[in-house]
């Protein structure tokens, strides 16, 4: 709790006499003394003898330096059309001072095409890409913060079968041997070839009489590696309890099926059972379109590779070619060439991707890109060298149809890419590490605070804009800023990880960034050392102060003339860090989008390192000008 320092006690008196009834005495709690300084000195800039400020004094200061409306929205603090210093910090305390102007409601008729998605990359892992824990717990935050695309990794459950006879005598399962595994592996084959999804027999279909031979269900982990598995039944319980909690638009959950074909069957059996509410009835017809996110609120959508239907008159058991591909899928362990096929989508699992279908990226221009509801992914690397050798074609491709985007493999630490140079290209699912809150997921949550999880894409971006000619740069509304200057006046509660830690020894410094990209045609920037990509930075910060609460004094970051910015793809990224021997350590951050960025006086409230609310508060004064343009090259 927050308690009267000698400061704001003075402060109290001087501004309400003997009146000790007055609400100034509870906002005064709110605010250390590094900020009632300058509160204190904003409020009497403006009052006039009474210290109060006029309805004059009010519009003057609500229109010309915070830049806004005057209107009903000052009614609820207000007092016959006065403001006392108490009312104003009353203002200041609430959203109508934050830095962050609130998300608009979004237009949810569009095609999925014309949405960025908020997404997760290898959901279940919380840490690192090679020994770290699956946890049904990573699925919980990430839908409770608003992510709509999760990523499921499967693989098959561990093959035990048990005998009557050794269960009686030892009451355990022993292993499969190699004629059980093939019996099982044959069983899979038929179940692939002759049965139809549809027809269901009174005594069962042949994959419920062949799971009938196996005590285990599918897995959930990161393959070939030393990070912990999770059961694939409790991760679909879990999505089904948080799914919509905090956003009933669509959820896509992204497959990447491990999987032996018997086991694909006991996937869908599970996912069947745990969603069959949110799950897509199968249409009569292919869908020649997508659909909007309003027309599929709470709904789970099944990303899975698209498998052709293929149908095989005369297909026989004794086909050997189709036993040995069935044998080679069954044991990625087992004596499996490095350059085996991953296994094949069973049909009644890749019915399930009816808006999602996955299919592997050759061009594009291959066939399968023109399918309206086709789905590429590419991994970092791949989208970066697409975009170099065809960046138009790119960009037209994700006006029409979906792309996901992941994590390049070499970052097994599970740090993040920058996602903003991936949204230029207009990809729509940027899948990032969840797990690591590093500058990549600041972006994710200033793109996505506040949101249900879906942003319409920026005008020039969306399927109903014009295709572009190649060679012709894209139509899209720019601007040019001529001037992003910001003062940084104080911050007051910095978080610091160890309680034992003398707050007077911290050594605070802010750090401001804008981060924006210039043209689509523009190769992407690289870093040397890994290739991967890194967006275009503005970089400025304050001098080193002390405490966890320290008066900057109004020290003034400024960007000036910066070209081509698209303001709903531009972001500003405050960043308080601790001066210390060796790096300095991040404190406390806040990223806000810039078509949402406020001018005028303002609190950024900030959160910890590990992307937590917390109670730090940066007091800012931003003044923005822009000159609007309509230009081709983006």
């Amino acid at each position: 709790m927050l308690v009267m320092t000698k400061f704001s006690d003075q402060l109290f008196a001087s501004m309400t006499g003997k009146d000790q009834s007055s609400s100034l005495y509870h906002w005064l709690m709110h605010f250390d003394e590094s900020l009632l300084n300058h509160f204190h000195r904003i409020f009497h800039n403006y009052a006039g003898p009474d210290n109060h400020w006029n309805e004059s004094q009010i519009r003057m200061f609500w229109e010309y330096v915070q830049e806004e409306h005057f209107g009903g929205r000052l009614s609820a603090i207000l007092s016959n059309n006065e403001m006392d210093f108490g009312e104003f910090l009353q203002y200041m305390s609430s959203p109508a001072a934050d830095a962050q102007a609130p998300a608009l409601e979004e237009d949810l008729s569009l095609p999925l095409t014309d949405y960025f998605i908020s997404s997760s990359h290898n959901t279940y892992l919380t840490g690192n890409q090679l020994s770290s824990d699956s946890s049904t717990k990573a699925y919980v935050d990430v839908l409770l913060h608003g992510c709509r695309c999760i990523e499921i990794d499967v693989w098959d459950g561990k093959e035990f079968y048990m005998h009557e006879e050794e269960e009686d005598n030892k009451g355990q399962m022993r292993p499969l041997t190699k004629r059980e595994k093939l019996g099982i592996k044959l069983g899979s084959w038929i179940v692939e070839k002759f049965e139809k999804p549809e027809v269901i027999d009174i005594i069962g279909t042949v994959e419920d009489r062949m799971s009938e031979l196996i005590h285990a269900e599918p897995r959930v982990l990161h393959g070939f590696t030393l990070t912990k598995e999770i059961s694939f039944r409790d991760v679909c319980d879990t999505v089904r309890r948080y799914a919509f909690l905090a956003s009933d638009l669509p959820l896509i959950v992204s497959l990447e099926v491990h999987c032996t074909p018997l086991q694909q069957g006991i996937m869908v059996s599970i996912m069947e059972e745990a969603w069959k509410e949110f799950l897509l009835p199968t249409p009569d017809i292919e869908p020649d379109s997508l659909p909007s996110p309003a027309d599929l609120k709470r709904k789970i959508l099944i990303k899975v590779k698209y498998a052709p239907s293929e149908k095989t008159p005369g297909s026989t058991i004794s086909d050997t070619k189709s036993i040995h591909s069935i044998e080679m899928q069954t044991s990625p362990e087992e004596n499996r060439p490095k350059n085996a096929k991953p296994a094949k989508i069973i049909p009644r699992l890749s019915q399930l991707g009816i808006y999602t279908r996955g299919v592997s990226f050759k061009s594009i221009t291959q066939p399968e890109a023109s399918m309206p509801n086709h789905i590429f992914s590419l991994s970092e690397p791949a989208a970066i060298e697409l975009h170099r050798k065809q960046p138009l074609e790119l960009f037209n491709h994700n006006k029409n149809y979906l792309m996901r985007t992941y994590p390049s493999g070499t970052r097994i630490d599970s740090l993040n890419f920058d996602p903003n140079p991936f949204w230029r290209m207009g990809i729509q699912i940027v899948a990032l590490n969840w797990q690591t809150w590093d500058v990549g997921m600041m972006l994710n949550e200033g793109m996505f605070s506040g949101t249900d999880g879906y942003i319409l894409k920026p005008k020039g971006y969306r399927s109903s804009d014009k295709s572009t000619s190649l060679g012709e740069e894209p139509v899209i509304p720019q601007v040019t800023l001529n001037q992003l200057a910001i003062k940084i006046l104080a911050v007051q509660g910095i978080p610091i990880d160890n309680t034992s830690d003398d707050p007077d020894d911290f050594r605070p410094y802010v750090k401001v960034e804008l981060h924006t990209d210039a043209y689509i045609s523009t190769p992407i920037q690289t870093n040397n050392e890994s290739g991967h990509a890194r967006g275009t930075k503005y970089r400025a910060q304050t001098t080193i102060k002390e405490g966890i609460s320290s008066d900057f004094m109004a020290e003034l970051l400024e960007f000036q003339n910066v070209e081509c910015v698209i303001p709903e793809l531009a972001f500003v990224t405050f960043i308080v860090m601790n001066d210390v021997v060796g790096p300095d350590v991040l404190a406390a951050w806040a990223c806000i989008r810039l078509d949402r960025l406020r001018s005028g006086y303002r609190l950024v409230r900030l959160m910890d390192k590990r992307g937590n609310k917390c109670r730090c508060l940066l007091l800012v004064h931003i003044t923005q000008t822009f000159s609007k343009s309509l230009l081709k090259s983006q």
